[in-house]
């Protein structure tokens, strides 16, 4: 077989083996996980979560892994500053066909090449990767914001299922007294049939919505759980008081234009607007000469023992005075590039200072909410009972009866609701401030 034929049978045959050796290695598995069922545990605290999620939160992870990434990416940028050192040993061996004769040569090569001067172009390359590092700082804080808003409105939904679980309850054993007490006014003859079936289609509905609220505390603390990194057990017990938890908004209207600048998305883009500037001196350095100076120390000879040496120092200026318009063209490009780099910064700025707006007010309204809600509920209730009790008597009609009641199931939920939207418009403000999961008080 001819050896161009062995070479191309051993290269098709490498491209089978290797897939093979290297399959086991190259396989990424993910952590095993299973939805456990445990028995009572201790009611998480928010310190808690937020503690877990800090840990285990797999956002949280990659981001920090691209953070570290953009620090060795610093590293390495500054690595250009210092001399690259290569050695090379080669000894080699001649024969002579047909003949007996040989020769042997050995050579040691230490070489060091260090730039001098490059148009400034290590330079902007350095800076570009510190405001790289710092831009992927910001995108870590970035994503701890976001992370922190997913877990402060998960727990908070967990919550109000909570809580509506004892709402439901209450309204379930209400319309459960109601229909048995409309049944024996139909029983009676006080009461029509149809008063009767709509007593029991009521009660119906607010078994069913029990129900439907225990089937989504079992969903909503599998979302919780993911926001802490995934350890799903049932059940997840919660600790909070949400009128506790509900606080008032701020005394006077902020200043949103201060509040923007220091967010996290505004000081990433920033950033990257400020590595586009650093790239733009790199892209220049294509028109200033470079000079680099070369050392070479060389030892070469048949044997150890009859080693030459050869020193050679050297510097090298290159001077660039045509390459297509290729270089005014990366100049032009990377002016283009932080052109649009500032544009983008200075738009995120501008909206987050409308969204600071928006979610100021919107949190305003809901704290103002609650006080509305829990009046409402205050006077259905105080209105349930004067109705019940003239309903009992005799002293007004099935219609007025249903109406009270249906207020007062209504009003419940509603406060509950009042108060779930004033803790998540409250978890928004501090999202479009840019607080993070480490600004929570004593947060590891």
């Amino acid at each position: 077989m001819r050896p161009l034929q062995l070479l191309k049978n051993a290269g098709r045959l490498s491209l089978v083996i290797l897939p093979v050796l290297t399959a086991g290695c190259l396989t990424v598995r993910l952590p095993s996980v299973e939805i456990q069922k445990a028995g009572e545990k201790k009611p998480l605290t928010w310190q808690e979560m937020v503690e877990t999620s800090l840990q285990h939160n797999p956002d949280l992870l990659r981001a920090r892994a691209a953070r570290k990434s953009g620090l060795w990416s610093r590293n390495i940028a500054a690595g250009d500053y210092l001399p690259s050192v290569n050695g090379v040993v080669n000894r080699t061996r001649t024969t002579v066909p047909l003949s007996d004769e040989a020769s042997n040569q050995l050579e040691v090569n230490l070489e060091a090449n260090q730039n001098i001067f490059s148009g400034f172009d290590t330079t902007g390359k350095t800076v570009k990767a510190q405001k790289d590092y710092a831009a992927a700082q910001w995108a870590y804080r970035e994503t701890s914001a976001d992370v922190r808003f997913r877990l402060r409105s998960a727990y908070i939904e967990l919550l109000r299922f909570n809580r509506l679980v004892g709402v439901t309850e209450r309204i379930a054993e209400r319309r459960k007294q109601n229909a048995e007490l409309i049944y024996l006014r139909y029983e009676a003859g006080r009461e029509n049939l149809g008063s009767s079936l709509r007593a029991q289609a009521i009660l119906e509905r607010a078994l069913f919505g029990l129900r439907q609220t225990e089937r989504r505390i079992e969903s909503q603390s599998l979302r919780l759980a993911r926001e802490m990194g995934g350890d799903f057990s049932l059940p997840l017990p919660v600790e909070g008081d949400m009128e506790v938890m509900v606080s008032g908004a701020p005394a006077a209207e902020p200043d949103y234009a201060r509040l923007a600048m220091k967010t996290p998305q505004v000081k990433r883009l920033l950033k990257n607007a400020e590595a586009a500037k650093a790239a733009m001196i790199s892209a220049q350095s294509v028109i200033w000469p470079r000079v680099d100076g070369n050392y070479q120390f060389i030892q070469s000879g048949e044997r150890h023992s009859e080693l030459q040496k050869e020193f050679f120092l050297g510097l090298r200026a290159s001077v660039p005075f045509f390459n297509g318009g290729k270089n005014v063209q990366g100049i032009l490009k990377a002016k283009a590039d932080y052109d649009a780099a500032r544009a983008a910064a200075k738009n995120v700025r501008d909206e987050t200072i409308a969204r600071l707006s928006e979610a100021w007010v919107q949190f305003v309204d809901a704290v103002e909410f609650v006080v509305v809600s829990k009046k409402f509920l205050e006077a259905s209730l105080k209105r349930s009972e004067i109705v019940h009790a003239q309903y009992s008597s005799g002293l007004t009609d099935f219609q007025e009866f249903d109406i009270a009641e249906q207020d007062l199931a209504n009003s419940e939920i509603d406060y509950v609701q009042s108060l779930r939207d004033a803790l998540i418009q409250h978890a928004n403000w501090e999202l479009v401030t840019g607080l993070t999961l480490e600004d929570v008080p004593h947060a590891a």
